[in-house]
């Protein structure tokens, strides 16, 4: 499975969402690639997830909605992992 961490310069808070969502896979037991990208180039970078902030998720591509995770805090692994959970179970990936 490949994930996408997006915020608006694919540097900042992307990384912070990152390193926290490896975390977070590791102790549900998912095996997923994590990587970042900015806003602008979530077109060109497929996934099967995108976790992004609600803000940036209004500038995410409309066919994208299903199979983006929005997270209002990116270090709080307890609403990282309900989202992910939920996400991939509606998805039917978990």
């Amino acid at each position: 499975m490949k994930i996408i961490c997006v915020c608006g310069m694919g540097l900042g808070s992307s990384v912070i969402a990152k390193m926290n969502l490896e975390q977070v896979l590791k102790s549900m037991n998912i095996d997923a690639q994590v990587d970042t990208c900015d806003v602008g180039s979530v077109r060109s970078t497929p996934a099967d997830l995108y976790v992004t902030t609600y803000e940036l998720a209004q500038s995410m591509p409309v066919e994208y909605k299903d199979k983006t995770v929005i997270l209002t805090n990116f270090v709080r692994k307890v609403e990282i992992e309900k989202s992910i959970d939920e996400c991939l179970k509606k998805l039917n990936l978990r």
